[in-house]
């Protein structure tokens, strides 16, 4: 009998989605979660282990763990169960659903290493594509990494991942590249930082002695600290040198922002009351527990969040609060910071690495209480953590894009289940999901109906853009904005203008041909960025300079159609030349800070904030009364069944920005005054455009009455992707119980040179469909070298 364990190796390729077994040495003593380097092949690589040691006998030809590789666990039992319901629920490997929960700066890492041969132009074979022989050729001939080549911005142009690496395994084999394997150690460890600490002894020298009286006063002193006091390194080395102090290395605590604790209790109102009672009796149960808090923008949802934390830290328990936006944090995060303190810790992807890391291992080290996040925090490795508010529930930003394509919402329900803790799903606009759950009695629905400010909801006007037109207006803003936008200059207040589109235009069109310039490896117009002087493909980034005349006809004239943020700034800064103007959107907050900043400069000096869905969500400003949306019709008719929910959701959401502390208003321009979603959105009326939207989805069998699935097939090959879209469809008409709609193309088809092809699937046996999903497709399409499939649960 032999100690055996389960390893799934750090290997991105869906070959491998199974654990391995291997024979664990005598002497080395895993558990789950450890991290072991394991051979594969010729190769060496690194794992979890994911089950066991246990005692059976070996399989033929097992091999041995070679090491442990760190001594801290990637994850715990616990991280490792959720895993595997996502893994489950949302059809893909474990290594896949281990990814986000796994800090991977913090983990030894391999690096392969490809070296041209001398030779390698007339050795590389034919089969390999001619741009990637000619970039590895004029621009990697000295070596390189795979991270190297995928970053490289022609290598897409080559083919994707899956692609480049097939070509380097024909091009290893045939000697025209040379690969090599380094283990090398983590990007990040745990900071260290010297500590001087007095010992009493006797010693001369006024400035000695005065770093020594400091040291004992502080008990440990940073050394870094004495030398920003004005002590030089040759003082420190005379007291060290003497005796009077000593020199230890430590982990250095992490830097985290701090922030004036907030001592004034806030009165909660009658119904915040409520709802913090109901929240503490379930946190107190010490059963799972979900609850829905449904309460208009300003209705004060963060304070009954800050009290029912109170009550789970009172309790000896943790707490986790996600936001859906990395803009909202800084924010959110100074409301909480003021609350507890500095055991509140922050994670998101806009932090540095080493923030990050730092937040991370406080967490996993129980260092702090809070954590306060976007969608990935729901991760955290928090211990004992009985409490996750999930704020402006209804965001789809908490949706992964990417593998594993989860559902932050729905992973913390799932968490909270497992734990047996409460989740606080918040919102003005709740899912509809959730909200028919609520309806139907099977979630406590917990109602904040007005403003904890007592203002009243900003009043909201549409405005017909056709009628704006026939009167001569060609402005992006119609009358009414300009004028409200003057007035609130004259008085001092802020104006948020709000356009879901970066950029200075949709696109641009020659009005003698009727050309628009179109990215040439997408199925999508071009976006104008004048700022820059560049037309930019939105989805793969590909960049040309704006053209003088039309690049088709070479006549003209080729004017821009459709506004963005950057015309925005352009038409305010022209109109009104005194405001000072902030935009805020994905162009403009690329470095580490950027939010904040923005924020920040706009709360402090700025009199109107230009932004897309970062400002419209959450961002608390009582000195803006007025809010403007430039176009409300982006996103209205969308080709999918959440395009009305989500457009009255973003109104809503926008329009709550205005009149928190002083009345306010909100202006929303539109070609569609008619439509149901912006009607409702008017009114603030959530419960009427709920039931007609319920009712709608009911007929057509859509979510919450059945759940939905989407498959996307993507390859190079048109033909090979319709082909094989065909082939799984007909398979689940033959085993799925339910609707199959498609399959039909995307309505972008192709992106980064990839053709894509969907296939939709309505039905009430959601766990069934999932099962023969991952049991007979995932098979067929990871042989497939032609095509791969991309299951999309809850789209």
């Amino acid at each position: 009998m032999t100690n055996l364990v389960e390893v799934v190796v750090q290997q991105r390729t869906a070959a491998l989605e199974r654990p391995l077994t291997y024979r664990v040495p005598p002497g080395l003593e895993l558990g789950v979660g450890d991290v072991v380097r394991v051979p594969l092949g010729p190769r060496e690589l690194y794992g979890f282990v994911v089950a066991g040691p246990r005692l059976g006998e070996p399989p033929p030809n097992v091999r041995a763990v070679l090491a442990r590789a760190s001594e801290i666990p990637a994850f715990d039992a616990a991280g490792l169960a959720l895993a595997q319901w996502i893994a489950e629920h949302y059809c893909c490997s474990l290594s896949e659903a281990l990814g986000p929960m796994i800090y991977g700066a913090a983990l030894p890492r391999t690096v392969d290493r490809f070296v041209p041969s001398p030779s390698f132009e007339t050795s590389a074979p034919a089969s390999v594509p001619s741009r990637l022989t000619r970039l590895i050729a004029e621009d990697l001939r000295e070596g390189f990494s795979l991270d190297a080549l995928l970053r490289h911005p022609e290598a897409r142009r080559a083919g994707d991942r899956r692609a480049l690496l097939r070509a380097l395994s024909v091009l290893v084999r045939s000697g025209a590249l040379t690969r090599s394997r380094t283990f090398a150690a983590p990007r990040m460890s745990e900071a260290r930082e010297k500590y001087l600490e007095a010992m009493g002894s006797d010693v001369r020298g006024p400035r000695v002695r005065a770093l020594v009286e400091l040291v004992r006063e502080s008990g440990t002193l940073r050394r870094s600290e004495a030398l920003l006091s004005g002590y030089s390194q040759s003082v420190i080395a005379r007291a060290l040198r003497e005796g009077a102090l000593r020199e230890t290395t430590l982990r250095a605590a992490p830097q985290r922002t701090r922030s004036e604790r907030e001592e004034r209790d806030l009165l909660a109102t009658a119904e915040q009351q409520r709802a913090i009672d109901q929240i503490v009796a379930r946190i107190e149960s010490g059963t799972f527990a979900e609850l829905l808090l449904q309460g208009i923008t300003g209705s004060g949802k963060t304070l009954v969040y800050i009290r029912a934390i109170a009550k789970t830290l009172a309790l000896g328990g943790r707490a986790l609060v996600l936001v859906p936006e990395i803009a909202l944090t800084p924010q959110t995060a100074r409301r909480f910071e003021s609350a507890f303190g500095e055991r509140v810790a922050v994670l998101h992807s806009g932090l540095s690495e080493r923030e990050r890391f730092d937040s991370w291992h406080a967490a996993a080290r129980g260092e702090v209480d809070v954590v306060v996040g976007a969608r990935s925090a729901v991760f955290a490795p928090l211990p004992d953590l009985r409490l996750i508010a999930v704020d402006e529930a209804h965001e789809r930003s908490y949706k992964q894009d990417g593998v594993p394509r989860y559902n932050a919402v729905d992973v913390a329900r799932e968490r909270m289940r497992r734990r047996g803790g409460v989740v606080v799903f918040g919102s003005a606009t709740p899912p509809l999901e959730i909200y028919a759950r609520a309806l139907a009695g099977a979630v406590p629905h917990l109602r904040l109906t007005r403003r904890a400010s007592e203002q009243e909801l900003p009043h909201t006007f549409l405005v017909d853009m056709a009628a704006e037109f026939e009167r001569g207006n060609r402005r992006i803003f119609s009358s009414a904005l300009v004028d409200g936008i003057a007035k609130r200059l004259e008085r001092g207040e802020k104006i948020v203008l709000f356009v879901n589109r970066r950029g200075t235009a949709g696109f641009m069109l020659c009005r003698a041909c009727g050309a628009v310039p179109e990215c040439a490896r997408c199925s999508i117009s071009l976006t104008v960025h004048r700022g820059e002087g560049l037309l930019r493909c939105h989805l793969c980034d590909a960049q040309r300079p704006i053209p003088e005349s039309c690049p088709v006809c070479g006549r003209g004239p080729i004017r821009e159609f459709g506004a963005g943020t950057q015309k925005v700034v352009e038409t305010a800064a022209a109109l009104f030349p005194q405001a000072r103007i902030t935009r805020m959107d994905g162009d403009t907050t690329t470095r580490v800070g950027d939010h904040a900043r923005l924020l920040d400069e706009f709360e402090q000096r700025g009199d109107i904030l230009v932004g897309t869905q970062m400002v419209a969500k959450g961002l608390d400003f009582p000195s803006v009364t007025l809010v403007g949306v430039v176009a409300a019709d982006i996103g209205l008719h969308l080709p999918e069944f959440r395009a009305g929910e989500r457009s009255f959701d973003l109104l809503t959401q926008v329009a709550g920005r205005s009149g928190r502390a002083v009345p306010g208003e909100a202006i929303v321009q539109t070609y569609s005054p008619d439509h149901p979603a912006l009607r409702f959105a008017a009114r603030h009326d959530f419960d009427g455009f709920a039931a007609l939207e319920l009712e709608q989805r009911r007929e057509l069998n859509y979510p919450p009455f059945a759940e939905m699935i989407a498959l996307g097939v993507i390859g190079r090959k048109r033909e090979a992707v319709a082909e094989t879209a065909e082939r799984y469809a007909a398979q689940l008409r033959g085993m799925a119980e339910g609707e199959v709609l498609g399959p039909a193309p995307f309505p972008i088809p192709r992106v980064n040179d990839e053709w894509r092809y969907r296939i939709a699937i309505k039905t009430r046996a959601g766990a069934e469909v999932r099962r023969i999903i991952r049991e007979r497709l995932g098979p067929a399409a990871r042989s497939d070298r032609t095509t791969r499939l991309a299951v999309n649960v809850d789209p």
